[in-house]
């Protein structure tokens, strides 16, 4: 019985010694294993970062080089700018009509897109100065002046009093003989000088002050 026993208590130490034994290795195992998952998950994930973050710049600046060569808009540098008063006075039926002229005098192709900003300012002082508001009717495109070209931005109003007497038909709240003007995506304001028209080198105002966006010259 002892005998018996002595080998028992034997085969039970080699058991648990086995399984003590076989425990160590899988944790071992385990381990290793994480330690191999992990790194194998940080080496795939270095190489798109930084393939994405070269991608992405350079995308990004090729982008925007590609829209600036192919968006070079006309600044006050690029152009002359004139305005030309009505040829005409205005009736009830139609505006007087005067004109907003920039021709290209650069070396290179620019484009003009939409209304132009346009202010008269009083130079008597009657009145604060006149901006004027877009004609809404009128889809704004985009023109492509190549040097020596011009586009023409009309400005409709009224030069004439219907409201007042005979005598004072043709004085109006606004009378000036220079416009501000600020070119399409520009901020850069210009005073042009008023040439011509039936009131002698001035806008003479007495309603609604309107400009069309920019058209190509035939």
């Amino acid at each position: 019985m002892r005998t018996i026993t002595r080998l028992t208590a034997t085969a039970a130490v080699a058991l648990l010694a086995g399984l003590t034994l076989t425990a160590c290795d899988d944790d071992g195992a385990a381990t290793g294993t994480a330690a191999s998952s992990s790194a194998a998950a940080s080496a795939p994930a270095a190489a798109p970062t930084t393939s994405a973050t070269g991608a992405g710049k350079g995308g990004a600046t090729g982008s925007a080089s590609a829209q600036a060569a192919g968006s070079a808009k006309c600044t006050a540098k690029d152009v002359k700018l004139t305005v030309t008063g009505p040829n005409d006075r205005a009736t009830q039926q139609s505006s007087a009509l005067a004109e907003l002229r920039a021709q290209n005098t650069s070396g290179k192709a620019c484009t003009l897109t939409g209304f132009p900003g346009v202010r008269l300012a009083d130079d008597q002082g009657k009145s604060a100065p006149l901006d004027a508001v877009r004609q809404k009717e009128t889809a704004a495109g985009t023109v492509t002046l190549s040097p020596g070209k011009s586009a023409v931005a009309q400005l409709l109003y009224s030069n004439v009093n219907f409201e007042g007497s005979a005598s004072g038909r043709l004085v109006c709240p606004v009378t000036g003989t220079k416009v501000a003007v600020i070119l399409p995506d520009t901020t850069e304001q210009v005073q042009v000088p008023v040439s011509g028209g039936v009131d002698n080198g001035t806008l003479n105002v007495c309603t609604d002050f309107t400009v069309r966006p920019f058209e190509a010259v035939a």
